[in-house]
């Protein structure tokens, strides 16, 4: 992995800092970096696909459980389920409002939405968001949210989607927690074809240069868990494999911008949207 690293530093020119930071990565966004915040209810812009959002505070998918995963599910204008998208939560799972009401704007916008608990109904706590919690254990929860058992959530979702739900092709989007399980998902032979994540937490080098199918992703310039050299580091292990990619980056986005942020800031709210816009046409480009 060291090797790796190590080349890709070489190509780039950058030096040994950058091999220890990238050999030593670890979740740089922790809960006192998560936030509250509302997601767009309109579009200031006049694109294309601005129809395709929500307009209210209510979710309107409906939830069932199959083969023992919890999915919510929200459903395209015209009912159909061969082009679907598969929606990765953060940590706060699908019982945040805004991962619904994020996932019935991508099925307005003409997908397939299906959503798993990845958490199986233990998501971190709402509360917990800028450590309001201050003793939360989160190394507590991650010990029971191991990356095998949400491979084996993401995994089992898949196979429903292929098999019972009738879809063909499968675009998955994964925001902060939910990236990771893109990026792991979209190696050879995982059931998916394409992917975007935003702000995605707790990415390796390794998995980066794993992909096989077509990913696009949303940086925000005040992440912490995507700081120039861990951007970097994934921007050449896509070029080193002759990757199909696409990276954006949003001045003023903080962690967690695309899912929940201050609209009342106009990079904020402009970032959000973005991210949207460009989550659908990269779909729309690649898998419908």
């Amino acid at each position: 992995m060291r090797v790796l690293i190590s080349a890709v530093a070489a190509v780039l020119g950058l030096n040994g800092a950058f091999v220890h930071a990238v050999a030593h990565y670890k979740d740089l966004a922790p809960l006192k970096f998560e936030h509250p915040g509302e997601l767009f209810s309109k579009l200031t812009s006049g694109a294309c696909c601005a129809e395709g959002v929500v307009t209210s505070g209510n979710s309107t998918g409906t939830t069932k459980t199959i083969d023992g995963v919890s999915l919510y599910i929200a459903e395209p204008p015209n009912k159909q389920t061969d082009v679907a998208i598969l929606y990765l939560t953060d940590i706060f799972g699908v019982q945040l409002v805004n991962n619904r009401l994020l996932g019935d704007s991508m099925a307005k916008a003409g997908y397939y939405v299906v959503m798993p608990d990845l958490f199986n109904g233990d998501p971190i706590p709402l509360d917990a968001m800028g450590g309001r919690i201050p003793a939360f254990d989160m190394a507590g929860w991650s010990r029971k949210h191991t990356t095998e058992m949400v491979d084996g959530i993401v995994a089992s979702t898949i196979k429903t989607m292929r098999g019972q739900l009738g879809v063909k092709k499968i675009g998955a989007v994964g925001y902060c927690f939910g990236g990771k399980y893109v990026a792991r998902f979209l190696a050879p032979g995982k059931g998916l074809d394409a992917g975007f994540t935003a702000h995605p937490s707790g990415v390796t080098v390794a998995e980066w240069s794993a992909i096989s199918a077509p990913l696009s992703i949303a940086f925000g310039e005040l992440d912490a868990a995507n700081n120039v050299t861990q951007r970097a580091a994934a921007e050449a292990a896509f070029q080193r494999g002759n990757k199909t990619y696409q990276t954006n980056l949003y001045s003023g986005a903080e962690h967690g911008f695309a899912v929940r942020t201050d609209l009342s800031d106009r990079r904020k709210k402009f970032a959000q949207e973005g991210a949207f816009f460009q989550a659908v046409r990269w779909f729309d480009a690649w898998i419908k």
